[in-house]
């Protein structure tokens, strides 16, 4: 099959530009933005998979408030279980885990999966892995190039690799930093897909 007819999901980030907050404002360190894009992969995946369910089971009026009710329930239940890993990584992260209820990708999910479409799972599972590879790339480079250090999320509080005692720009670890880098990796995306013929709908 020509490779500009095959089924493209583009990356949610770098694509469609979506669920960019806390990715530039708390994923400042690689153990924030291994939680932060691990909490928004994991809750689309399970939603992703019992909505579905409530199709068959629930009208049509009641299924986006259970929606809902379950997608903050997941994040909740996200939440305590950070909390219960790292109290450090928890504190740090604060509003931004519960927060995953509201994430763009969620909100996605949501749409997707309460109308009659059949299973999310084919866009869904590049989405998601997508959402979480650009999490750990970019809160990686961030930390990297802003503190010359790397963060673990190890249990408990989390250990840092030091690299070098003058990080090169620390300007990236603020959130205007995050959003000069992101904007750095949209356009390389957008290069390469257009080299490779492909066009974001």
């Amino acid at each position: 099959m020509d490779e500009k007819l095959k089924p493209f999901v583009p990356n949610p980030v770098m694509g469609g530009l979506l669920g960019l907050c806390p990715l530039v404002a708390a994923a400042d360190s690689f153990a924030d933005g291994a939680v932060i894009g691990l909490g928004a992969a994991l809750s689309a995946l399970a939603l992703g998979a019992l909505l579905p369910l409530l199709r068959g089971v629930l009208p049509q009026r009641l299924r986006s408030p259970v929606a809902f009710i379950l997608a903050a329930s997941l994040a909740a239940l996200y939440s305590v279980g950070v909390e219960a890993y790292s109290p450090t990584l928890a504190s740090g992260l604060g509003l931004y885990l519960p927060l995953t209820a509201v994430n763009c990708i969620i909100i996605a999910t949501l749409r997707h999966s309460l109308r009659d479409e059949g299973s999310p799972f084919p866009w869904l599972l590049p989405t998601a892995a997508g959402y979480l590879l650009v999490a750990l790339l970019l809160s990686g480079l961030r930390e990297f190039l802003g503190t010359g250090t790397l963060t673990l999320p190890s249990p408990g509080s989390p250990s840092a690799i030091v690299f070098t005692q003058v990080p090169p720009l620390r300007l990236l670890i603020a959130p205007a930093g995050g959003f000069m880098l992101l904007g750095c990796f949209a356009a390389l995306y957008r290069f390469v897909l257009r080299i490779r013929g492909r066009r974001i709908p």
